[in-house]
């Protein structure tokens, strides 16, 4: 079994580190610079797994190096081990960015080794949740060719489903993943910030929203996101539209914009379901362009 190494203790390399620990990879450490952090990292996998804050110290002996760390620090991780370390032919390097191309390894394979990048297209709020929720995942291969078939080796092992991108594209694949994630989560909170605005309790306001949220979600999953759209836009109708305006002039203009940009994208998608007319899209699109 390939002997990994990981750079970076955060919650993605973390929970990976549990898993192919769980999976009979043979971890060899756990480095950060900051030794608290691998400490707490290694100690999460179990196993006795080394943790060392010598980012370098173990990079010679690994098979696999996974390169965990937050994405400006990539580079500089990179650099320092083209400059620091004795490279084998055939020796893989792994990052998980959703948005850095492979092609920053390129110090690296210029010695011999293959880059490649592997990104799980999940959300990671901490590490016990990463080992749940990245089996079965879909995740993004990207980069050399000569490393696809560890790659693909890797993600079968945590069930994952995986497709490859190009790398000129990977940043708007990782603007998806950024629009229905990280986005989402803003509009919830800006949701809950509504309803303290009209003295609904927070508690209770979340467990209502999640509700909601989880019935559009799985109406998704049966129809599609067009078919599941419901709504003011959805229906044509208009004079609800133009009480929501009022309402945030009044009391949260900070809102408007927003309001508008999201609800000329709703119009073209009700359109498309086919239930809001021509005429009514025509109308709603003027009093968002109005107001």
């Amino acid at each position: 079994m390939k002997k990994i190494y990981f750079i970076g203790a955060g919650k993605v390399g973390t929970s990976l580190a549990y898993l192919f620990n769980q999976k009979g990879y043979e971890i060899i450490g756990i480095g950060s610079r900051n030794l608290k952090s691998a400490e707490a990292s290694a100690n999460f996998v179990g196993n006795n797994i080394t943790a060392t804050n010598d980012i370098l110290v173990f990079v010679e002996e690994a098979d696999i190096v996974f390169i965990t760390t937050n994405d400006d620090a990539i580079p500089f991780v990179v650099q320092d081990i083209a400059n620091r370390c004795e490279i084998f032919e055939g020796q893989i390097f792994i990052h998980t960015s959703g948005s850095l191309p492979a092609s920053v390894f390129g110090p690296l394979e210029k010695k011999g080794a293959f880059g490649i990048s592997i990104h799980p297209l999940q959300t990671v709020a901490s590490p016990s949740e990463g080992v749940n929720n990245l089996i079965g995942s879909l995740f993004a291969i990207e980069g050399n060719l000569k490393a696809y078939d560890t790659a693909l080796e890797l993600v079968r092992a945590l069930d994952g489903q995986p497709f490859f991108i190009d790398s000129e594209k990977k940043p708007l694949y990782h603007l998806a993943a950024v629009i229905a994630c990280n986005y989402f989560v803003t509009l919830i909170n800006t949701s809950m910030k509504i309803f303290e605005n009209v003295n609904i309790d927070t508690e209770k306001g979340l467990v209502g929203l999640l509700k909601l949220v989880r019935g559009t979600i799985n109406n998704i999953e049966k129809v599609g996101p067009k078919q599941a759209l419901t709504g003011p836009i959805a229906r044509g109708d208009i004079h609800t539209i133009e009480g929501h305006i009022v309402a945030m002039k009044k009391y949260m203009p900070e809102l408007i914009e927003l309001y508008k940009i999201l609800g000329k994208m709703t119009v073209d998608i009700a359109k498309e379901k086919g239930t809001l007319s021509e005429s009514k899209g025509k109308k709603i699109l003027e009093i968002l362009r109005e107001n």
